[in-house]
């Protein structure tokens, strides 16, 4: 509570009675200004923890929150039971896990929550066979995501977490892979309608055994079985191949169009999706998997199809066999796993999840966890539904401006309109000094303390638009040594813009400090999120300097068509800046490597044109 002082009115000289009582009814009373600054009382306060590769921040009790994180963990697990290391990268961010119980029927609606968890029976029953009445599953999207974290926010708000339930995430992991694996294979994988992993695998516990990832004693996991085309086919399939295994009237994708770098027709994309599962499944789960030679010979495939297009040779190079034996293969597979439940062998140790333990969250932590996934989620959607994206962005807004007002105890009555500080004016009553004018709000880097929530909010400033104080917020945040790719790929295009909007070169070109600014940034992002978007960035800021890349600038450049040996323009830009830089063997490389995975023939003509270019070289 704020005290009100009395003030007294003095008769100034020169001044009758009367007009001191005019000037008196004229003057504002000014009072001492208090600041009232209090913890906010929650009814269900967040809390936090953080285990590997997860930051948990929940205001359901432990066991919920268990119940959710152990089922990412549990399906994380048995997908690196399956899958090789090296097609499951682990992001430099952990992921975020959001687990509200809130009932949004009660909440105002100004306030943002995720609608409550849904389990249901499998849509494809049929293909989980008898586990169909025993399975729940969440249909809920993944949830928002950039290019180095995913947040999941769930609301078990009424949900039964006493029953079994596992989730899988290979799909954004699956997509951190460099060099990129084949399409064929992320599909047959992480296909949300025919995939292996499509949907969750359960565990198959002995009864009484004790809590699912504690210390239970479990056997297997199950997961959905092979769909193929639709349910309505795959009923038909089954029936037909009750009496003749061989029919004619079962298609089967040639190997040659599974494997083909033309994108599947419309027509033929679901029979595509189902081969592509089927010929997965085997390779992993199934006949190839359990025949060491086979299994070789399937990840060997793998490993090529990242560098080149699969051909028969190839194939055969690592089958020791061709097309026709493994069509065939396929077919009598397709036999015996059609609408069959898939099953791993699970031998997870007792105690392999790490306990959690939840404390009281702060609120740089409430704020950047929560604001992160409103950002995220604000700006997928704002292609998509402006209306929803804007409310989305607003609430990220409000949530890092409250972790902001907290953390540095600012009072809740600050007016929060945009804009630069501004003093008061001097008062008409000057005697009593000037009057107290709230100041606009402004957010200072200097005044944030953790480079997680400082990225987080510049990350948040950029997708707004607001780029002067996004760039003021990820300087600090990179100085601060933080680590978030986003943050810094995102600053490197504000210098850049800022370079070319002021080139210090010569003849209009960027200086090499200038240059050197924006490449420092991006090798950092490469070393731990490589993507052809900084390798682009890389080579746009070389064309634009007044100086020509080293022959180690040159060779990072290269590094970059490896990683991606698939996009045909990376390795067109790359082949043509070193070209440009005299090194003209390279360029003859790097067309090559472009070639590979080139199949429009206009796009051949124009590597063969810039072949043509070529003169004798400065550097090899």
């Amino acid at each position: 509570m704020g005290a009100a002082m009395a003030l007294g009115t003095a008769v100034q000289p020169g001044q009758d009675a009367d007009g001191a009582a005019s000037a008196e009814s004229d003057r504002a009373t000014q009072m001492q200004r208090y600041v009232v600054s209090a913890t906010r009382v929650e009814k269900n306060p967040w809390r936090y923890a953080s285990v590997p590769g997860f930051e948990v921040l929940s205001r359901a009790s432990e066991h919920d929150t268990d119940w959710m994180l152990d089922a990412l963990r549990r399906g994380m697990w048995l997908e690196n039971r399956v899958m090789p290391k090296d097609w499951l990268p682990q992001p430099l961010v952990p992921y975020t896990v959001i687990v509200d119980d809130t009932d949004i029927g009660e909440a105002p609606e100004s306030q943002i929550h995720s609608r409550p968890t849904v389990l249901q029976r499998p849509v494809d029953a049929l293909t989980w066979g008898e586990l169909s009445e025993e399975t729940n599953l969440s249909v809920e999207a993944v949830g928002s995501h950039d290019g180095d974290t995913t947040a999941i926010n769930n609301n078990v708000h009424g949900v039964n977490t006493n029953m079994l339930m596992d989730s899988t995430m290979s799909m954004e992991r699956l997509g951190r892979c460099t060099p990129p694996l084949p399409g064929w294979l992320v599909t047959g994988l992480a296909g949300r309608e025919r995939g292996v992993f499509r949907e969750a695998f359960a565990l198959m516990v002995d009864e009484g055994s004790g809590a699912v990832g504690k210390s239970e004693t479990v056997r297997r996991a199950a997961g959905p079985g092979t769909l193929w085309v639709s349910l309505k086919e795959t009923q038909r399939v089954l029936k037909v191949l009750a009496h003749n295994p061989h029919d004619p009237s079962i298609e089967m994708l040639p190997l040659r169009l599974l494997f083909s770098e033309t994108p599947p027709s419309a027509e033929r994309l679901a029979l595509w999706e189902s081969e592509a599962a089927l010929f997965v499944r085997w390779g992993l789960l199934g006949s190839g998997w359990r025949d060491p030679a086979e299994s070789r010979a399937f990840l060997e495939l793998v490993r090529r199809a990242r560098q080149e297009p699969v051909t028969e040779k190839v194939f055969t190079d690592c089958f020791g066999y061709g097309y026709s034996v493994m069509e065939r293969k396929l077919a009598s597979y397709l036999g015996k796993v059609l609408a069959e439940p898939a099953y791993v062998d699970w031998d997870m140790p007792p105690g392999y999840l790490e306990p959690l333990s939840l404390k009281a969250a702060t609120s740089d932590q409430i704020g950047r966890i929560l604001g992160d996934w409103l950002r995220m989620k604000g700006d997928f959607l704002r292609g998509t539904d402006p209306k929803i994206s804007e409310g989305l962005l607003g609430a990220a807004g409000r949530m890092l401006e409250r972790a902001y007002r907290e953390d540095n105890g600012l009072p809740p009555d600050v007016d929060a309109s945009r804009g630069a500080e501004h003093s008061a004016s001097t008062a008409p009553n000057a005697a009593f000094g000037s009057a107290v004018v709230m100041k606009p709000f402004v957010v200072a880097a200097e005044r944030i303390h953790d480079p997680r929530l400082l990225a987080v909010y510049g990350l948040y400033e950029h997708d707004i638009g607001n780029d002067t104080k996004a760039r003021e917020l990820l300087e600090a945040a990179v100085r601060s040594k933080v680590v978030r790719p986003a943050a810094y790929s995102v600053l490197a295009q504000l210098r850049y813009a800022e370079a070319i909007g002021k080139p210090a070169g010569l003849e209009g070109k960027l200086s090499a400090q200038q240059a050197a600014s924006v490449l420092e940034l991006l090798r950092g992002v490469l070393q731990g999120a490589p993507s052809p978007e900084a390798y682009n960035m890389i080579i746009d800021t070389w064309n634009n300097c007044e100086t020509r890349p080293s022959e180690a600038d040159v060779d990072e450049i290269i590094k970059g068509v490896e990683l991606f040996p698939r996009d045909t323009d990376l390795a067109y830009n790359s082949a043509l800046l070193c070209s440009q830089s005299g090194y003209t063997g390279r360029a003859s490389r790097l067309i090559d490597k472009g070639l590979v995975f080139t199949t429009h023939e206009m796009n051949k003509e124009y590597f063969e044109q810039l072949r043509s270019t070529l003169g004798e070289p400065l550097a090899k």
